[in-house]
């Protein structure tokens, strides 16, 4: 019943926006999208899930830099941090800490999965495509909550063409970018794309007598390489480089608002990425395509901040984290009048090192107080093979029914250790430290290093129906299933206690209607978990998952765009999700009826834009965000603030010339994306969202 108010409130909502639709419909036909990610090739109107297909002039009317500024603006996604957002109310790193797990949303750079951060820049690309609710059959692991798909712009075979930017703003602000491309000799051509951003940011550290101390420096270099010398065969290379340079974003819950920190550690946050991706196409048939994608990424990132950020030395931590992952797929595609299909062949290898080094934290052992630095490290070395197949069979002029179903083997080999490295006992009456290593006493006690794999495999189905009811409305339901593969903890009771996989039964029915430039659609969903995976932090150096018994999220979706007439455009969209375990108790204490973690209830986006025929455009913007709990307690003094983001831009695009003012949250709104939280730890710390932002670029097409 339900799941039924929720049809019925998307229909309610969107028969509003069909009606003016039909009112304002002119001659401008809307364009079918294609959607880059999706391994059947199809169009953003044939699509049979929900997914938000974001263009290059919509990012620009956002003034969109990065993943995490869409994030913000988007229906039923919702960013805490750049690292860590949630779609349909299911967090990117899944339930709480712990664990070597993969994470949940995977994300695509021009086919590469890619897990740094701040990879997503929006310089040069094409579209960004979300698809919102488990994608495990489409896009393989880490994809049980969701994926995204950045595709960046492609070399041009027949012109040279590029553009360059510059601009400033507020807080030190400054941005510069340039991108170039054209055809070079023998079928070949290129694209080259660079941009840097940087900020001084809003914060000071009184400590540390800093006024930069949340300073951010983006760089970012790509290079594009097309071969198109024949009718059947094409191949392209891309190579990317991006770095991250930032200062540590959680301050003091007490002065976050005065934008002051009061660390004793020069914290700060590194993260390196690079990818190769080398697509190849040859055109067997009419009806047969066969495409190699071969991919490699690698990131390294290293966080070091204080773990009481105060003026007091209660030690500090250095986190590194190096991923590297390869990947090969083969895929064959086919098409006729009857049925179109893909099949394909999939294998991926992950390996991950990480490790977490405390330095002078105080510890309790058995009565003693001691300052002891400490390593606490977590590899993994995964493997993924699968074999996947998908097929849209039309089955009459109205109806197409769509089969899929993907079988995958996972296999790790993990590794957890916590290592003292060094330790000193602490005077009771002084305070202070007493000199000696006292580690040779402790290592006996608290060090562990121990190995274990883990595996398992799993046969992901997929059935979806269509219906065109006219030339303009469509519907269609969707029956999938996720998974996330099980792994093994970090360090627990001196071994290393695996967890299992976690299963997702999904459910979308949703509608699209489309006319003239006007395109509207509607999703109601529902996603029941099995064993969901849950991280717990036991202490400062452990950790487990558990496997929830059952847990639910469902809602609803409803987007739009489209032209108004007299140079006016719309684009928008309303999402709804309400999240709870259903069935998890732990220690004593049953949490059935919670919310998870970071999962606000209601979001919402608004653009108006304007533009004429002399080069001359305006847009204004809204979005909504609910509050959200923090935590699987659902602590209602540990929140994630609502807020309103308001932003604007006003413009002059002439041929060749361009020049632009603008502004983000332009309230100078104050709100608590997330928190961290850790009485272990002694950690009560808060990340706030970007302050207003005043800016003005320039810009140069060629």
């Amino acid at each position: 019943m339900l799941f039924m108010r929720y049809a019925l409130a998307a229909t309610a909502l969107s028969t509003p926006l069909v009606a003016l639709a039909a009112d304002t419909a002119n001659t401008n036909k809307l364009e079918e999208i294609l959607v880059t990610g999706d391994p059947m090739s199809r169009s953003s109107l044939d699509t049979v899930s929900s997914i938000s297909i974001v263009p290059e002039d919509q990012l620009r009317a956002l003034n969109i830099r990065d993943l995490y500024d869409l994030l913000l603006r988007s229906p039923n996604l919702n960013a805490a941090r750049e690292d860590k957002f949630s779609v349909r109310g299911i967090a990117n790193e899944g339930i709480g800490p712990g664990g070597t797990g993969r994470p949940t949303v995977s994300i695509f750079i021009d086919g590469a999965r890619q897990p740094g951060r701040g990879v997503a820049n929006s310089w040069d690309v094409q579209q960004i495509e979300f698809y919102r609710g488990p994608q495990s059959t489409a896009f393989g692991p880490g994809s049980l909550a969701g994926a995204v798909v950045v595709q960046t712009r492609d070399p041009s075979h027949e012109e040279y063409s590029g553009d360059i930017k510059v601009g400033a703003s507020n807080y030190g602000g400054r941005e510069a970018g340039i991108a170039v491309g054209g055809p070079l000799v023998g079928g070949l051509a290129f694209r080259y794309a660079a941009e840097t951003n940087q900020t001084d940011g809003e914060v000071t550290n009184t400590t540390l007598n800093d006024d930069e101390w949340q300073a951010r420096k983006r760089y970012m270099q790509r290079l594009k390489l097309s071969w198109d010398a024949n009718e059947w065969y094409s191949a392209m290379l891309t190579i990317q480089d991006s770095k991250l340079r930032e200062g540590n974003e959680y301050l003091p819950p007490e002065t976050a608002e005065d934008g002051i920190s009061t660390d004793d550690v020069d914290g700060f946050y590194d993260d390196n990425s690079q990818l190769w991706v080398l697509s190849q196409h040859a055109e067997l048939s009419d009806e047969l395509r066969l495409s190699l994608i071969a991919s490699h990424s690698e990131n390294y990132n290293q966080r070091k901040g204080d773990y009481d950020i105060s003026d007091d030395n209660n030690g500090y931590f250095i986190n590194t984290v190096n991923t590297e992952n390869d990947s090969v797929e083969v895929r064959l595609q086919y098409q006729t009048a009857v049925v179109k299909a893909v099949a394909g062949l999939y294998y991926n290898s992950d390996e991950l090192v990480g490790t977490s080094s405390s330095i002078d934290l105080p510890y309790n052992v058995s009565g003693m107080q001691l300052r002891a630095d400490a390593d606490l490290a977590a590899d993994r070395d995964a493997t993924t093979q699968a074999i996947y197949s998908e097929a849209d069979i039309i089955l009459s002029t109205r109806w197409t029914l769509t089969l899929g179903a993907r079988y995958e083997e996972n296999e790790a080999k993990n590794r957890s250790a916590f290592i003292v490295t060094g330790a000193e006992l602490i005077d009771p009456v002084t305070g202070t430290t007493i000199p000696g290593d006292i580690s040779p006493v402790l290592k006996p006690i608290l060090d562990n290093d121990t190995s274990a794999p883990s595996g398992d495999d799993v046969l992901l189905p997929k059935v979806a129906v269509s219906f065109q009811i006219n030339d303009e409305l469509s519907a269609f339901f969707t029956r999938s299933q996720g998974y996330r593969a099980g792994s093994v903890d970090f360090v627990s009771s001196g071994n290393s206690p695996s967890y299992g996989p976690e299963y997702t039964n999904n459910y979308d029915l949703g509608v699209k209607f489309q006319r003239g430039s006007w395109f509207v659609q509607g999703t109601v969903f529902r996603i029941d978990y099995d064993d969901m995976q849950i991280g717990v932090r036991v202490d400062a150096s452990n950790f487990r998952t558990d496997n929830a018994g059952e847990a639910k999220s469902e809602g609803a979706e409803l987007e739009f765009r489209g032209e108004l007439g007299k140079g006016f455009s719309v684009f928008g969209g309303i999402g709804y999700v309400d999240t709870a375990f259903v069935e998890y108790e732990d220690d004593g204490v049953n949490y059935a009826g919670n919310h998870f973690p970071n999962a606000p209830r209601n979001t919402a986006n608004l653009s108006l834009r304007y533009a004429n025929d002399k080069g001359f455009y305006s847009d204004i913007s809204w979005s909504r965000t609910d509050g959200s709990f923090i935590d699987r307690e659902n602590t209602p003094t540990l929140l994630a603030d609502a807020r309103d983001l308001f932003g604007a831009r006003i413009g002059y695009q002439g041929d060749h010339f361009g020049a632009e003012i603008y502004g983000q949250n332009l309230t100078d709104k104050f709100y608590i994306t997330d928190r961290f939280n850790s009485p272990s730890l002694g950690i009560n710390a808060v990340y706030v969202g970007d302050p207003k932002e005043i800016g003005a670029r320039i810009t140069y097409k060629f």
